[in-house]
């Protein structure tokens, strides 16, 4: 477990892992710095392989680190989102929307 920003995450797991196709948030991070902060309602299908459209940003931005998975199961839509948009708030991950 890996508290972020006040929420409990399930994690961390390195990049390359398979997830199960479960709902909720996820962070991608190194030691030095938050990559990325994602929802979906299918965790195996948005992380699982080469599926994230961001994942060659992810490599690039972490400056040869390891990258790390944490993932929270949310299983409300609107919730997922909530949370998305204030943890992209607070972390100022630096791949994806801002």
């Amino acid at each position: 477990m890996v508290n972020i920003a006040n929420y409990n995450f399930e994690g961390p797991w390195v990049l390359g892992t398979s997830f199960n196709n479960v709902p909720g948030v996820y962070v991608v991070y190194t030691s030095q710095v938050w990559l990325d902060v994602g929802e979906t309602d299918s965790a195996g299908q948005r992380l699982n392989g080469e599926n994230h459209e961001r994942k060659s940003n992810w490599t690039t931005c972490s400056n040869g680190m390891p990258i790390n998975i944490a993932f929270l199961k949310v299983d409300s839509p609107a919730l997922r989102l909530s949370v998305e948009s204030g943890l992209r708030a607070t972390l100022n991950p630096i791949c994806g929307e801002r």
